[in-house]
């Protein structure tokens, strides 16, 4: 009786397991979003877009916006630059902030005599409560920024 119950289940879980696997082969059709979105990657591979630009322009084409999409700010643009920098040169933590904080002031603000980057930088370092490791890696951090900017 148990071996008749117990073939009886294989059976089921055969049967089921059978039909779960054609069901897993057969290839559905991409939706319309998807089909937008294959579109739109597409069209940004072609275009060898990359970051920011790259996203801006997949969520206009997404939006279904014509032509290029939304152009990305010199200041957007600065940014970005200012993140690659601070990612090829391994700063974290208080220095990346420090670093970021300066070089993506405008040029203007970046011509500035060193003492006077150097009593930014420590008063930055002041306004955010930086103490010990913090405030000395923070202030190399801008003064970084500031030599690199320089």
């Amino acid at each position: 009786m148990r071996l008749e119950v117990s073939l009886a289940a294989a059976a089921v879980a055969a049967v089921f397991l059978l039909l779960q696997g054609t069901r897993a082969l057969a290839v559905e059709p991409l939706t319309p979003q998807q089909q937008r979105m294959r579109v739109c990657n597409t069209q940004a591979d072609g275009k060898k877009l990359r970051g920011g630009e790259r996203n801006h322009f997949i969520r206009a084409c997404l939006k279904g916006a014509g032509g290029d999409g939304h152009r990305m700010t010199p200041r957007q643009k600065q940014n970005q630059a200012c993140n690659e920098q601070a990612k090829q040169q391994g700063l974290e933590g208080a220095e990346r902030r420090g670093f970021m904080s300066e070089c993506t002031k405008p040029a203007v603000a970046q011509q500035r005599p060193d003492k006077e980057k150097e009593k930014r930088c420590r008063r930055g370092a002041e306004e955010r409560g930086l103490t010990g490791d913090e405030r000395s890696s923070y202030i190399n951090g801008c003064r970084s920024a500031s030599a690199a900017a320089g």
